[in-house]
């Protein structure tokens, strides 16, 4: 595993974690916010995950792997989910975005770990 994937997977992992955090808030502001329940959970966990993640490839952990496969799942359930919405909002869209990104990112450096 080179550096270079390592360190592109830790940019993709706070992108996504911001583009997370902003679609769960953006999500619990909005007028039909009892609609994207799934939204904001999912936007969560993965916003949490790609935080772990992140940390872990920065400190070598030896749970990196795992956690990258955990943390991909996540970021495919989240754009999923956000696909659903993202004709109607912009946040769901680039969330979605974030995250397809991301788990690229996390199965790459899975493999190669």
């Amino acid at each position: 595993m080179t550096a270079s994937t390592v360190n592109t997977c830790i940019q993709d992992c706070w992108d996504c974690l911001q583009e997370c955090e902003i679609c769960a808030d953006a999500c619990l502001s909005g007028e039909q916010r009892s609609m994207m329940v799934e939204c904001i959970r999912l936007c969560r966990d993965c916003a949490d995950l790609c935080a772990l993640c992140a940390r872990f490839m920065l400190r070598g952990s030896s749970l990196c792997t795992e956690a990258c496969v955990a943390c991909a799942k996540a970021c495919e359930l989240c754009e999923r989910e956000c696909e659903k919405h993202a004709a109607h909002a912009e946040h769901c869209k680039k969330c979605a975005e974030a995250c397809r990104l991301c788990a690229t990112s996390l199965h790459q450096v899975a493999r190669a770990a």
